[in-house]
């Protein structure tokens, strides 16, 4: 493989490249070629690009020498034109000119100059209020219209034309300063504006810095006034009036004296003509109409005093406004949230007022912070309270409607409750996991009717009332209060303090006033529904009494969180429970009274089912578990949900009472019977003829007795004689039979009414118990067997009287 060929550009002297062989030397050679043309072509671009700077050159020289030219050409025609002798030719000729010829019309000429521009002017001044334009260049042009049509009306013979402008005039002045309260009352001016504005104004009525200060404050207050006295829908225009109030004490401090003072003095330091405004104006021609205006009013300057208004003025002027602004937005507040019934919305509107306040209170030069803010707390604080009564208040609708369906009760409708099995609801359909059937089945259970769902419902709108403002003291003690960021770092114990005003002191207060409020409306509900007790003779005393137990029950289970009071209504639910108790026993004792009077003057059927050695009853009579069932059902029907422990306690005690003196009457009955047995055996045959001369009405007297109540009954029992329809008196060993199941019975009754706060020393039953075994001489043993089945018995049997168990 042959070597590969030197670099000729590393060669001395041309003979080392012959040192090498014929292709090496040749390989040389077309390199050596290859560089020739490509330097030759890199020497002929930069030579042509060169040549085209050179090209332009010599044409920029070209023109140098023509512009000097001309120039020279200029500067020569100026040198002959600067003759002295020339101009001053020209300008005596000039003024000859003007003698003769302008001199007659100048009178003429400045009336149509000065008549064009005062007819421009309210033009102008109307299309820069209709623009938005700047009010002191429209202020500008009014004075300047002012002084045209002073200077046109003192002419002689001054033309009617003039009495319109004036009107016209007068008219624009209006607006402009209309316009210029609208300036001052909008949120959205920067203080350059506001000073523009001022100066607009002090023009337009030649007012000094004290008086446009004192006119500025008062459009300020107006504003807030027409914000506050707004329509009623939303609040923004109560942030409105205060972000007013605010951005008044910063712009007023910002402006007044200094800017204001130096605003005007630059007003006069140039005459309105010359002012770079107002010549411009093309509307106006001053340019054209300037040799014939006259001198008095091109050189006019306004005479405004702008040094009138020390710091300290300005500093007292707007305390005073500050202090007057305040007390006009705490009563505009006052008046506009007296209708705010919501405590979300009114809680909503404190906090944006009180931050907004909070974040700019530094600004209110000599007005205690302390007491600005002690002020809108107070006007937050007393509608809270009154939205915290008026919602209390709405418990006496409870009461209210509780009386209104007691005084429109209608028997068998106003009590009527949903079965458990009606149609409906076993029907019901157990889609989402039985929500509706659980929810329905709860509502009847509880005995929830049409006059119950009616308190109830008024009830619940108590409660929602009642929680929005618990949830607005909740929110109020949870906001964190942020002061200004500008604030120094030793106002810690300021902000602190304020956070305790704003989240614990102010909450504190409304929760207090809301126990309150809520125990005097708990305490007014209680004396309406215990003076809703029925009276004796009401027919329906015992469904009306079940209804107010409810009415009680929904009001007890739900109090609000504020208020919770668990002795509430305990006065008034014994007497209505004892009005459930007697209407509930009511026939029962009743039936009772007619079947004990019947057992005494039949055979003892339960003696074949007697026990042991010897032998005992060991289960009850029938009448005594007919009695019971026949109770259990009255119970039922007013209603499973009112049988609470207290009223089942309240039934067993007045059950005691009036089925202790009938069995104790049964007792001396049948006793007197068993001593009478022997002088009935010795009667005469008169008394016996007597006898049989009733037997005819016998049955009838005796149907009679069964509808009377036991001590009547068993009265004429003993004087009616031995026999009934050819039925034998009943024998001694079978009355002994009826006082020994007369004994369990009573037993069994004593174990069916046994109370957990009932004392055994206290149950009449207990007593009738332990007479009717002295009577009977049993032996010890005898009767504790007869306690044991007695007991035994009521166990097995308890679940039958389910509501009594």
């Amino acid at each position: 493989m042959a070597s590969e060929a030197p670099d000729p550009k590393t060669f001395e002297s041309w003979e080392e490249a012959f040192q090498f062989p014929i292709p090496a030397v040749r390989g040389m050679e077309r390199q050596l070629r290859r560089d020739i043309d490509s330097n030759r072509e890199k020497l002929r671009t930069l030579v042509g690009a060169s040549y085209r700077d050179l090209l332009g050159t010599a044409e920029s020289i070209i023109e140098m020498n023509e512009e000097m030219h001309t120039v020279e050409a200029y500067i020569g025609e100026i040198g002959q034109r600067c003759n002295t002798r020339l101009l001053e030719r020209k300008s005596s000729n000039l003024r000859s000119w003007a003698q003769e010829i302008e001199a007659p019309n100048s009178a003429r000429y400045a009336f149509a100059s000065q008549l064009s521009v005062l007819r421009s002017c309210p033009d102008v001044i109307s299309r820069l209020l209709r623009s938005g334009g700047s009010v002191l260049l429209a202020a500008k042009v009014l004075v300047i219209s002012r002084l045209l049509h002073t200077k046109l009306s003192q002419r002689p013979n001054p033309p009617p034309y003039l009495d319109a402008l004036r009107t016209r005039l007068a008219s624009l002045r209006r607006r402009l300063l209309n316009r210029i309260d609208r300036r001052f009352k909008s949120l959205e001016l920067s203080i350059e504006a506001v000073v523009e504005a001022m100066c607009a104004f002090s023009l337009a009525t030649s007012s000094s810095p004290k008086d446009v200060l004192r006119h500025y404050h008062h459009v300020r207050l107006e504003a807030m006034s027409e914000n506050m006295e707004k329509g009623a829908s939303g609040h923004e225009n109560m942030f409105s009036a205060l972000r007013i109030y605010v951005k008044t004490l910063k712009d007023t401090q910002a402006i007044v004296p200094g800017q204001l003072a130096h605003a005007l003095e630059k007003l006069k330091s140039t005459s309105l003509f010359k002012s770079q405004d107002v010549y411009p104006l093309i509307a106006l021609n001053l340019d054209v109409h300037e040799r014939w205006i006259g001198d008095d009013i091109k050189t006019f300057t306004p005479y405004i005093r702008h040094d009138d208004l020390s710091r300290a003025e300005s500093e007292r002027s707007l305390r005073q406004w500050a202090e007057r602004g305040f007390t006009s937005f705490l009563d505009g507040l006052r008046n506009r949230i007296h209708g705010v019934q919501d405590p979300m919305e009114l809680l909503h509107l404190r906090k944006e007022i009180l931050e907004l306040w909070l974040s700019n209170h530094q600004h209110s030069l000599g007005i205690d912070s302390a007491e600005t803010l002690d002020g809108l707390r107070e006007v937050f604080s007393s509608q809270s309270i009154r939205i915290i009564q008026a919602r209390a208040s709405t418990l006496a609708g409870v009461g209210t409607t509780v009386q209104g369906m007691l005084q429109n009760w209608q028997p068998g409708m106003s009590d009527l409750a949903p079965s458990l099995w009606d149609s409906s609801m076993t029907s019901m359909e157990m889609s989402h996991g039985g929500q509706a059937f659980r929810e329905s089945l709860t509502t009847r259970l509880i005995g929830m009717n049409e006059p119950l769902s009616t308190v109830s419902r008024e009830y619940t709108l108590f409660l929602k009332g009642i929680e929005a403002v618990q949830e607005m003291i909740r929110k109020m003690r949870e906001l964190r209060w942020v002061d200004d960021v500008n604030e120094v770092d030793d106002e810690d114990d300021l902000l602190e303090d304020r956070q305790l005003l704003l989240s614990k002191d102010d909450p504190g207060l409304l929760q207090e006033r809301l126990s309150d409020a809520l125990r005097e409306a708990y305490a007014s509900l209680q004396q309406n529904l215990s003076r809703s007790l029925p009276y004796e003779e009401d027919v329906s005393r015992g469904q009306k009494g079940s209804f107010l137990i409810r009415t009680w029950r929904e009001v007890r289970q739900r109090f609000p969180e504020s208020y919770q009071n668990d002795s509430l209504g305990r006065s008034s639910i014994p007497a209505l429970q004892s009005i459930v108790v007697k209407k509930a026993m009511g026939m029962t004792l009743e039936k009772c009274a007619k079947r004990i009077a019947k057992s005494s003057t039949t055979t003892l059927l339960e003696r074949p089912l007697w026990e042991g050695d010897p032998e005992l009853p060991v289960l009850p009579s029938a009448w005594t578990c007919r009695f019971l069932l026949d109770l259990t059902s009255s119970m039922t029907s007013c209603g499973s949900d009112i049988w609470t422990t207290q009223a089942t306690e309240i039934l067993k005690r007045e059950l005691i009472r009036d089925i202790a003196p009938l069995l104790e009457r049964h007792q001396q009955a049948v006793a007197s019977v068993m001593n009478g047995y022997a002088d009935g055996n010795a009667a005469d045959t008169e008394t016996k003829a007597s006898d049989d001369g009733d037997t005819a009405n016998g049955e009838k007297d005796e149907e009679e007795e069964m509808d009377q109540q036991v001590s009547n009954g068993i009265a004429e029992l003993q004087t009616k004689g031995a026999l009934v329809n050819g039925h034998a008196t009943p024998q001694p060993r079978e009355s002994e039979d009826v006082r020994i199941q007369r004994l369990f019975d009573i037993l069994y009754l004593i174990n069916a009414t046994a109370g957990k706060e009932m004392n055994s020393e206290d149950n009449e039953l207990v007593r009738v118990r332990d007479s009717l075994s002295e009577d009977l001489a049993l032996d010890g043993k005898s009767v504790e067997r007869m306690k044991k089945d007695a007991g035994e018995y009521w166990k097995r049997t308890s679940l039958l009287f389910a509501l009594l168990a």
